[in-house]
């Protein structure tokens, strides 16, 4: 009897097998995911990658932030925008002349008003860049500045008003427009200040940001370029509190730069395998390992720490890597660090760390080791209970 209750605990187990759908999941199996497809695209093949070393040779290029700067994207120098009158500007025009009974001003016994000038009715520019005044036509306005404009009347009025001025202000500014977009407290399209103004004023006459510096972007476009820049570096670096241009668009949108980290790593407060924020604006690998809690003791492998992320060609190009099998201009790239060495702390406190990088600490060797011994531990003390409920089954058969 007891020489068959193995084989009938197979039997028996066997026949419960197909009804291992009946059992708690948590979502289909992967038999199931493959088995249903009824259509799809099968791949055996691996990503190609750049595996790249962090070392002495490589750390003077690794160590640099290499942040996109609104100062190297747009390296106008000027110290401010020289303003030019617009297609829609509206203008305030006053004519004077020095003596009554000229053009614009009537005679002394038409009782003549003191300082003989007359002020035309706001003027728009038109589509055709031009303003018009009585007597001189139409001037070109767009694209010069109001001393030009002035000037142009006058030429115009010399031979026929009496030692005429012109005096032209800006009435309505809808050429020289920047937008302020995105998460500001006040959204718009703002008129550009004559005197000039740099990216932080026109943010603050947008209601300023919504949400911190540091969780804050920037992106600035122009004459069809784009550079986007954490608001807190525009904020600590002067250099990047650029002038703002006409027709300049200013879109500031949440972020937080952040970084994943899986694998062995101890507890910590965001838990394991988290998307963790920077909360400073460049952050190296050291620092990102201790925010993710630390290498666990009992599992990691200190030589084979990793760092995930697309590189741009160019920049892996200056480390020496052949991207000519990569088709992309964004490469696939592993940095790879030995906390072995001794002097692994000291190049993992230079390397920088990027947004959206993810950090891998993966299990030492003997972890593998571990897991079986503990499967045949756990499997061997269920075969030695099970065996011993058989006996106890049995014995009273006997």
């Amino acid at each position: 009897m007891l020489n068959r209750l193995p084989a009938l605990s197979a039997i028996t187990l066997a026949g419960f097998l197909p009804a291992c759908g009946l059992f708690p999941g948590t979502g289909p199996t992967s038999d199931a995911v493959n088995g249903y497809a009824t259509a799809g695209i099968r791949s055996t093949a691996s990503l190609p990658y750049a595996l790249v070393d962090i070392s002495s040779d490589t750390i003077g290029f690794l160590s640099q932030p290499n942040l996109i700067t609104f100062a190297g994207t747009f390296p106008d120098k000027r110290a401010k925008p020289t303003q030019v009158v617009g297609v829609g500007d509206i203008l305030n025009i006053s004519i004077f002349e020095a003596a009554p009974g000229g053009l614009f001003t009537p005679g002394t016994a038409s009782g003549a008003r003191p300082g003989n000038f007359v002020d035309l009715p706001p003027q728009a520019v038109d589509q055709k860049g031009s303003v018009y005044v009585p007597y001189a036509g139409e001037v070109p306005a767009a694209a010069r500045t109001i001393p030009e404009i002035q000037e142009a009347v006058v030429a115009r009025l010399r031979n026929r008003a009496i030692e005429p001025q012109v005096v032209i202000s800006l009435n309505q500014q809808h050429a020289s427009v920047v937008s302020v977009l995105g998460d500001v407290n006040a959204p718009g399209v703002l008129p550009l200040n004559s005197v000039g103004e740099r990216l932080l004023a026109l943010v603050a006459r947008a209601g300023g940001p919504k949400f911190q510096a540091i969780e804050s972007y920037v992106t600035l476009q122009r004459n069809g370029k784009e550079a986007r820049v954490l608001l807190s570096r525009i904020v600590h670096d002067p250099r990047e509190n650029i002038f703002i241009r006409p027709n300049d668009v200013i879109f500031i949108n949440h972020e937080a730069p952040t970084f994943t980290a899986l694998g062995a790593l101890n507890q910590n407060i965001f838990g394991f395998n988290s998307e963790i924020p920077f909360d400073v604006e460049t952050l190296t690998l050291s620092q990102a390992i201790g925010k993710a809690g630390g290498l666990s003791d009992v599992q990691s492998d200190p030589g084979e720490i990793y760092v995930y992320r697309f590189e741009d060609r160019h920049f892996l190009e200056k480390l020496g890597v052949d991207t000519r099998r990569f088709i992309l201009d964004k490469i696939p790239t592993i940095y790879r660090i030995n906390l072995r060495d001794p002097s692994g702390l000291l190049l993992s406190s230079a390397f920088q760390m990027r947004t959206k990088d993810v950090l891998y600490i993966a299990n030492a060797k003997v972890v593998d080791y571990y897991k079986l011994l503990t499967l045949i531990n756990n499997t061997t003390a269920t075969v030695r209970n099970v065996n011993s409920g058989v006996h106890e089954i049995a014995a009273p058969l006997n």
